[in-house]
């Protein structure tokens, strides 16, 4: 039997794909800003949690090789506060950083910010635009009417393809709306003794709140729905509303119990409003025999 003859050699190559960064896009027949400018607010004199917001971000690349920078810039120049950058624990190739509105508001002042995320990722180079916001000193006046949800993200997120496993990674989010309409939602046990008396056994609160939003474009709603209520490890709530019966729901730690809800309210327009139902983490309000 004859020895086989080489006619062509093969080697194997592994290519590795990234899904790239995307900033929403624009409609070609609309002008219209991509991101909403949320408000943030800080305190430069007391570090309680509910006064100071802060804002997380993150990129993933797909090879070492890859670049990438953090840009804060206020009314376009750059800032002297520099955002701190980290490594996921659990993410190859991965890099969040958290910006603590406290320390820009002591180095920068108030005042209109955007953050921005240049890379270079397989040779493709662009710019992400995070976010814009308007940074204020916190108060009682600049607090009214927005309610915040603070989020600490700690699990494996698909929808970025990112593992935040043991990176507890911290962002806020500062929108106008409401939160409240608490409810006790209140389980009873009794029991019928043999005298016919009724006696409890457990009595249980499992106290619930409205999440209602003002309408936003799809750039908050889907940032709500898609990150804050779905990726979230911790999740606590905070409301800022003169009007609310309770002035007392700063930093509660809550859980989803129903799914969002999205109301589009009407036709050819492009806001939506979300209400969401979240309940307390602890479930320890309660009596027994």
């Amino acid at each position: 039997m004859s020895e086989c003859t080489v006619i062509q050699q093969r080697a194997f190559k592994d290519f590795k794909s990234i899904k790239l960064p995307e900033t929403p896009a624009s409609l070609e027949f609309e002008q219209f800003e991509c991101c909403e400018r949320l408000l943030v607010l800080a305190d430069t004199t007391d570090s309680v949690g509910y006064k100071n917001d802060v804002t997380s971000a993150w990129i993933k690349l797909s090879d070492p090789t890859d670049t990438y920078s953090f840009n804060l810039t206020k009314d376009g120049n750059s800032t002297t506060y520099t955002p701190t950058v980290k490594a996921f624990v659990n993410e190859a190739n991965a890099h969040y950083a958290t910006i603590p509105w406290r320390d820009v508001l002591s180095n920068d002042g108030s005042g209109c910010y955007k953050l921005e995320i240049d890379y270079s990722i397989g040779g493709i180079s662009g710019t992400l635009l995070w976010g814009e916001y308007n940074l204020q000193p916190f108060s009682i006046e600049n607090a009214n009417t927005t309610c915040r949800i603070k989020v600490v993200l700690d699990l494996k997120q698909e929808i970025e393809r990112i593992n935040f496993r043991d990176s507890n990674v911290v962002d806020t989010i500062r929108i106008n709306g409401f939160i409240g309409n608490r409810q006790p939602n209140m389980e009873v046990d009794n029991l019928v003794y043999s005298d016919r008396k009724v006696k409890s056994v457990v009595r249980e609160n499992l106290y619930t709140y409205e999440i209602n939003t003002d309408p936003y474009k799809n750039d908050v709603i889907s940032r709500l729905t898609d990150l804050y209520l779905l990726s979230e490890n911790e999740m606590y709530i905070s409301d800022y509303n003169y009007h609310n019966h309770s002035h007392e729901i700063l930093d509660i730690p809550v859980i989803v119990t129903e799914s969002p809800e999205i109301d589009y309210l009407e036709n050819y327009q492009r806001r939506a409003v979300l209400n969401a139902v979240v309940s307390d983490k602890t479930t320890n309000k309660r009596t027994y025999y």
